[in-house]
């Protein structure tokens, strides 16, 4: 395939630069790899070892799964991809076509794709410096290793943050045999990705598990003993016993290096469906990305499914004449709640109102968004049959708020409707409206 060395006497001795190594940036160096093999690439990320899991952290922190088990990449056997671990990009130069890592180094690229991620949000109510220990964000692998180390003699758990990280660390815990306490701020669990009238089960399901769901709470405040170790937190003015404090709220895009080469929009990392940015060398994949289309949509389908397939399209495109295009932009995510299967087909867009269908007793939920008399989001819960034709014809533009979507049969397991405390009859009815 034709490459691209206009700007460059010296491309073979510059490698593709990749600042960051999580999922968006490993499956970018990999395609590039794979359709470049005479191309070098670097990766460049402040941890010490990248290429795991970050969903599977709960199950690593409770020793349900070993360390090895999280690596979806293995050692490194490639000579032509190196690692430069324990360094992060603090500037770069798009003139000269260099980056600059915080011990001072500066490395020159041929082509630059950014994946840095995002960085961990810890409110300031968790950062007390009269309670050091027991606190932990839910991201990073050298933090689920302390939680790991932490967890033996501290069992009293919060969780913070109702959001799909919390909710499976919440469930993970409990299922362990741990009685954790769930805190969201909302009025709902899921917020970001189901309807109030969706999310109410999966509530109920954690409850009846064991799970002490909150929502419209928040922690407070927190309290530690003599030796600076987490005895209690605040939720909403009731302070209560807890040891080990999981903050999932979320991350936000870690951008801050790049604030003065001229690549962010109004502090955003704007992209086009190609993935290629302002500048023609640099490419741009992952959660601290947000494409524009054509028409001038802002998507930000921030999920680790579209951060893999989002560094593969990065690593792909590099040197493409004609870059290949992301077509879809929804935030889609499988899971199984304990029993409980969800499928979101789309984030929570601009919509004129949602559709809710249901069965009475609890059967089966399914939530559409629509606008203009066309399905552009929704969620399954409980059967997910037909999700994957579902997904296509909404992105296709095929699937109109007219259209049948009921599911066909049941899908809940034995267990799930032991907690539930429901027998499998249906009746369907509609709810409509807007939500606020």
């Amino acid at each position: 395939m034709p490459v691209d060395t206009s700007r460059s006497t010296n491309f073979q001795i510059r490698p593709v630069i990749v600042a960051g190594g999580g999922a968006a940036g490993i499956n970018a160096a990999l395609a590039c790899r794979k359709y470049f093999p005479d191309r070098p690439v670097t990766i460049v990320d402040p941890e010490a070892q990248v290429g795991y899991y970050r969903p599977l952290l709960a199950q690593f922190m409770l020793g349900k799964l070993n360390e090895q088990k999280l690596f979806f990449r293995q050692q490194n056997h490639d000579p032509m991809l190196a690692l430069r671990l324990n360094s992060a990009v603090v500037g770069v130069d798009l003139d000269n076509r260099q980056v600059r890592l915080d011990n001072g180094e500066v490395l020159a690229y041929d082509r630059l794709i950014l994946a840095p991620g995002g960085r961990p949000f810890v409110p300031p109510v968790c950062r007390s410096r009269t309670c050091r220990l027991g606190v932990f964000p839910v991201r990073s692998l050298a933090d689920a290793r302390a939680v790991r180390r932490w967890l033996p003699d501290h069992r009293r758990i919060t969780v913070l943050g109702g959001g799909l990280v919390g909710v499976k660390t919440a469930i993970q815990f409990v299922l362990a045999g741990f009685k954790p306490i769930l805190v969201e701020k909302e009025a709902h669990l899921l917020p970001n990705l189901l309807a109030p009238g969706t999310a109410h089960p999966v509530a109920d399901h954690l409850r009846n598990l064991g799970v002490d769901v909150r929502t419209q709470a928040t922690v407070e405040d927190i309290r530690g003993g003599r030796q600076g170790d987490l005895k209690e937190v605040r939720i909403s003015g009731t302070w209560a016993a807890c040891d080990t404090l999981l903050v999932a709220i979320g991350s936000t895009p870690d951008l801050g290096f790049l604030e003065n080469c001229g690549l962010l929009e109004d502090g955003e990392l704007m992209a086009a469906p190609s993935l290629q940015t302002a500048d023609r060398y640099v490419f741009a994949a992952g959660d601290a990305v947000t494409i524009r289309t054509a028409d001038g949509v802002l998507h930000r389908p921030w999920t680790w499914p579209q951060a893999v397939s989002q560094g593969r399209l990065a690593g792909t495109n590099v040197y493409r004449p004609a870059p290949l295009t992301l077509n879809d932009f929804n935030r889609v995510n499988a899971q199984n709640i304990a029993g409980l299967p969800l499928v979101v087909l789309g984030g929570r867009p601009e919509y004129d109102c949602t559709v809710s269908e249901f069965a009475v007793p609890p059967q089966w939920w399914r939530e559409w968004h629509r606008q203009k008399n066309r399905v552009v989001g929704g969620a399954l819960l409980g059967d997910i049959s037909g999700a994957g034709p579902l997904h296509y014809r909404m992105t296709t533009g095929v699937l109109s708020s007219g259209d049948a979507v009921r599911p066909h049969a049941a899908a809940f397991s034995g267990e799930t409707w032991k907690h539930l405390k429901q027998q499998r009859t249906v009746r369907c009815f509609h709810v409509k409206g807007k939500l606020g």
